[in-house]
């Protein structure tokens, strides 16, 4: 015969039971949550088009020019760690994949190596404050985002570059500059790599533009008359 204590012990035990074997299918039954994938860029010469890639001429008596690059804006919807894709007039974020940092960072230090890479000895990067520097270079990005048509996206990074003097703070020389990768498949990774491409040309074109804007303000301070001397006031 079954006591009082012995029913309420095995109560007790089921009940325990039952908790567990309920908690232990929550658990199983929950989605599984995929990992966010980071992405990284970086200036990639083997993605340029034959003619783009140069080695820069080694001169031992040239003097570099400083040239300090400011980022003077980046769209406020791409500038963080989301992948932005656009369709008209709509914005949205990639789904399962983010930047390893922000993009604005990524494109900062992309552009820094590729002129350290592909720039000629006349122009380099200042690294010793603005007030020792000859010119800045302002580049405001206007566009870094995979826009969508017919459902193929095409990468697409442009900006203004703006060739300022230092010293009167009078613009020498600005040009739009863009390129557009076409991505053949829909997946993250050649989306990623014609992010990659995409920088990698502007950049070289940047890099031209700069030498060229240089190389043009220097020939012109160097045939412009000083101005006259004012005489003394009796």
């Amino acid at each position: 015969m079954m006591t009082r204590a012995t029913r309420r012990s095995l109560s007790l035990g089921l009940l325990t039971a039952g908790l567990a074997t309920g908690l232990s299918g929550c658990i199983t039954l929950l989605p599984e949550v995929k990992p966010v994938q980071l992405y990284s860029i970086r200036f990639n010469p083997a993605l340029l088009e034959k003619g783009e890639v140069k080695a820069p001429p080694a001169s031992p008596d040239t003097k570099p020019v400083d040239v300090f690059v400011n980022f003077d804006g980046f769209p406020r919807a791409a500038a963080g760690d989301r992948i932005v894709t656009t369709e008209g007039n709509e914005v949205s974020y990639v789904s399962g994949g983010r930047w390893a940092s922000t993009a604005q960072g990524q494109f900062r230090d992309l552009m820094s190596e590729g002129f350290a890479r592909q720039a000629s000895p006349e122009v380099r990067l200042g690294d010793q404050g603005r007030v020792s520097g000859e010119y800045r270079l302002d580049i405001n990005v206007r566009r870094f985002e995979a826009a969508y048509a017919k459902r193929r996206p095409t990468v697409i990074v442009a900006l203004d570059a703006r060739l300022v003097r230092l010293k009167d703070r009078q613009v020498m020389a600005e040009k739009f500059i863009s390129s557009e990768i076409a991505v053949r498949k829909g997946s993250l990774g050649p989306m990623i790599e014609g992010f990659e491409s995409a920088a990698s040309r502007v950049t070289v074109e940047v890099i031209a533009f700069t030498e060229t804007a240089v190389s043009e303000a220097k020939a012109k301070e160097a045939t412009t008359p000083p101005p006259p001397a004012t005489a003394p006031t009796q």
